[in-house]
């Protein structure tokens, strides 16, 4: 199934299917799912509103098959909205999103959010080759493009790094739920340090919004560049910054992680 496919089977009556051949180890991949649950939001309580944060928690691993969504607007006011979705497969909880909707509204305060420092264009970075077997399953759906930092289990004396990212298969148009599923296709920002594999996975993503992605092109080459605040005791924290191809800061990006080395 390709990313549209998936999306199709959220019918907006709780009902979706997670997809095969999109695993992340044992669990199915992160971004996936988000989309998928963000996606049932705008299919029911938030059509037409203006997604500006969500935050993600991975319950427990989720499985291709089934799941049942149930969403709910926890408040809502003039200009602001907050709603939650939770994601279930038999009587487990997978993953619930907290999502905030906001408005545009006139305001005093402009600051600018910021942006990345120059990297390598797209043709001279190093495009991550998907090697069946030996990396997670959902990769074959992405082209990735290293063009600073190392890959994961290289012995990197650093952990961060950036790069360039897009569908493998062009989506029939650049959405906030397909963003969304771009942006978890990185993996966490640590794993260069290490030189061999190791179990790692995400425990919480928040991501914000600061501009609507439906005005670019569908195949569009999203920067992405992430930094490590800090890892230890088993857990790490990253913060990430995505820009369409101008370079325009379009969302930014964090997430608490679990490394089991």
């Amino acid at each position: 199934m390709n990313f549209d496919d998936i999306l199709a089977t959220v019918d907006g009556q709780g009902n979706a299917a997670f997809p095969e051949a999109w695993g992340q180890g044992r669990a199915l991949f992160g971004g996936i799912i988000a989309a998928v649950l963000y996606d049932h939001l705008e299919k029911t309580v938030s059509a037409g509103r203006r997604l500006r944060s969500f935050s993600l928690s991975f319950v427990a691993p989720a499985a291709p098959g089934p799941v049942s969504l149930s969403g709910e607007v926890l408040r809502e006011g003039k200009s602001v909205m907050q709603a939650m979705v939770t994601a279930r497969q038999g009587e487990q909880v997978v993953a619930v999103m907290l999502a905030s909707f906001g408005a545009a509204r006139e305001s005093a305060i402009v600051v600018q959010a910021p942006g990345l420092e120059p990297m390598k264009s797209s043709d001279e970075a190093m495009k991550f080759p998907f090697i069946q077997g030996m990396m997670p399953d959902f990769l074959q759906h992405f082209d990735m493009r290293y063009a600073a930092g190392m890959p994961p289990y290289s012995g990197s004396k650093e952990p961060d790094f950036a790069g360039y990212m897009r569908f493998a298969e062009t989506p029939k148009a650049m959405t906030t739920a397909a963003l969304i599923c771009l942006v978890d296709t990185w993996p966490p920002s640590v794993l260069p340090m290490l030189k061999g594999p190791a179990a790692a996975s995400s425990l919480t993503w928040t991501m914000e919004l600061l501009e609507e992605p439906d005005n670019r092109p569908a195949d569009t080459l999203w920067q992405y560049a992430v930094t490590t605040d800090q890892c230890s005791e088993g857990y790490g924290q990253s913060r990430a910054v995505i820009c369409d191809q101008e370079g325009r800061t379009v969302a930014l990006s964090r997430q608490t992680i679990a490394v089991f080395a």
